[in-house]
């Protein structure tokens, strides 16, 4: 059992499994405060307060915590400069949505079909990459442990991702995505009976995958496990409670947020390296990535009276967010890379 742990126990413990909870606490927070709306999203009100500290505080230091993994370090994995022309993405679509669309309801004020799209596509990367990121611990697990089951490695894989995405999919035939102003892609009247459907297509498929996990484990449970339980449990219980996407985004990536903080050092350790050089400047380079980021992202969109100002903001927000999956998605690849395992490993036994 020592090896199936990333670091150690305590650690993993910590970091990996137990940052769930400051999930659970913001998940709590959000509960207690009044309902966010389009109409309600200003700078008195405590979500859009909390959602702006999250940003600084834990989304934008764990961005500057890629950075700082990458072109601080001269990562050869990165992109070509080119790979930053998706900052200006989502500004670019919403000029010529605005110029070219007409505009209806959309999400935090109006926009056309153009912009709502992209804020569609924006939202399912975004989900996309958070589940990745569990798989790839769930990988890293594996490698630890030095399990070698395909099968079993593809039925982990594919509860995983049944698990995350039967919540996500559900939230999609929802009152809360109705009321979104994302676009609409099926008639009101069918959700109830296609949510029922899907209840029981997941209890039947997740029941299904889980049983034959079980099947081949013999006892061998460890810190995989739990940590698929932990992700496929916080992100049911987080889509039923919740139901605004932007309070449901932070809440789900607060706890990765942390996750992916630990998982630098422990690399940047392995490599024989501090990230940026020290705890305290890798701390306030993070916040200014933050206030750079979540400033505009947050308190621009809140103060902004016009569609046009509110959306360039918003795209400008994911824009970034998209570099940041596209580089993340180059130089963590644990199964293509054996130089991410092996410095990890490095880290532990330092």
């Amino acid at each position: 059992m020592t090896r199936a742990w990333l670091i150690s126990a305590r650690d993993d413990l910590l970091w990996f499994q137990g940052s769930v909870l400051a999930g659970i606490a913001l998940l709590a927070f959000f509960l207690l405060t009044p309902p966010l709306e389009g109409t309600s999203f200003s700078v008195g009100h405590p979500a859009v307060l909390a959602l702006l500290v999250w940003g600084v505080m834990f989304d934008g230091t764990h961005v500057f915590g890629t950075y700082a993994r990458s072109y601080l370090v001269n990562e050869p994995q990165l992109p070509g400069p080119w790979s930053w022309g998706v900052v200006v993405l989502g500004p670019l679509l919403a000029l010529i949505d605005h110029v070219a669309c007409r505009q209806g309801p959309s999400q935090l004020g109006g926009g056309g079909w153009i912009f709502r799209h992209f804020l569609l596509f924006a939202y399912l990367w975004a989900y996309w990459h958070l589940v990745r990121q569990h798989y790839g611990f769930l990988m890293l697990y594996r490698r630890r442990a030095g399990e070698t089951d395909a099968r079993e490695a593809r039925l982990e894989t594919l509860l995983l991702w049944v698990g995350c995405l039967y919540p996500y999919v559900r939230f999609s035939l929802s009152e809360g995505y109705l009321s979104s102003g994302l676009p609409v892609l099926l008639p009101s009247a069918w959700l109830p009976s296609l949510r029922m459907a899907l209840d029981a297509a997941f209890a039947a498929g997740a029941g299904g995958i889980a049983a034959a996990l079980v099947s081949r484990q013999s006892g061998r449970l460890g810190p995989r496990h739990l940590l698929l339980a932990i992700v496929i449990a916080f992100h049911i219980a987080v889509f039923a409670l919740l139901d605004n996407l932007l309070t449901i985004t932070a809440t789900l990536t607060i706890f990765h947020n942390l996750q992916y903080h630990r998982i630098v050092w422990q690399y940047e350790r392995g490599k024989g390296r501090t990230p940026a050089g020290g705890i305290l400047r890798y701390l306030a380079l993070g916040l200014l990535l933050g206030l750079l980021w979540y400033g505009p992202r947050i308190l621009g969109v809140a103060l902004a009276r016009q569609d046009l100002i509110r959306n360039l903001l918003l795209g400008f927000g994911w824009g970034v967010a998209f570099h940041h999956y596209f580089v993340d998605g180059r130089i963590w690849r644990v199964r293509r890379s054996r130089e991410v395992g092996r410095a990890l490993d490095a880290g532990a036994a330092a």
